[in-house]
């Protein structure tokens, strides 16, 4: 017996799975494959999990009769006298990247315009210059408990805007009252407007590369 527990992924991973597994209920599949199917699966859950986060028990011969892995980044599975056990971590093992401050982020800004507006890129001029804007509202500054909650994006050549997006996001957590009072952007709004992220990803994703020359420039 397999069972295999998803939270947060895109729908395509888990229309995958319904092939071999059955969803008991949202985000629970169960089943019974083959070791080597079921490591394979797997594989491919780790490879489209995209932001989410899966966790499969499976038999295996130890005391308890079963064991576990997981992709959440604050838990860990560990090996104690062949007892499978999941020890929850007080920090991140990955170190978080710095370079969340406003200061560095217009720093970035600025070396990405200046790259962008370089004579060596053939062909360029002010009129020709294309350039994506994109601008994101998140839940919080928390890169593993925060979510997105909203994408915008606008494609510009030289001063002409010439194509235009924006999306509210779907999140299965309230939006914190400090973030409502910042961006205006509340549960019932998201509820009733919201979409999936994977499919927001998929309309900013042809916006930026429709295009052969396009650098994109963040506004925080």
């Amino acid at each position: 017996m397999i069972v295999i527990t998803l939270t947060k992924v895109p729908p395509s991973l888990r229309g995958d799975l319904t092939k071999w597994y059955q969803e008991i209920q949202t985000g629970v599949y169960v089943g019974n494959v083959s070791a080597r199917v079921r490591d394979q699966l797997w594989d491919r859950v780790m490879r489209d999990i995209g932001n989410g986060q899966a966790t499969m028990v499976y038999n295996a011969k130890n005391e308890f009769g079963y064991q576990f892995k997981t992709t959440r980044k604050d838990r860990r599975v560990v090996d104690f006298d062949d007892i499978p056990l999941m020890k929850r971590l007080n920090t991140l093992e990955e170190p978080v990247k710095l370079g969340f401050s406003n200061a560095s982020k217009y720093h970035r800004a600025r070396l990405s315009s200046r790259k962008a507006l370089k004579p060596e890129h053939p062909g360029h001029s002010e009129r020709s210059t294309q350039l994506v804007a994109i601008d994101i509202e998140t839940t919080g500054l928390d890169a593993v408990k925060n979510q997105i909650i909203s994408i915008a994006a606008f494609k510009s050549i030289g001063i002409k805007e010439c194509q235009h997006f924006d999306a509210y996001i779907s999140i299965d957590q309230p939006v914190p009252e400090n973030i409502v009072k910042l961006t205006g952007i509340t549960d019932s709004k998201l509820k009733d407007e919201g979409i999936e992220l994977v499919d927001a990803l998929r309309s900013l994703k042809k916006i930026c590369w429709e295009f052969t020359n396009c650098w994109l420039q963040f506004r925080v």
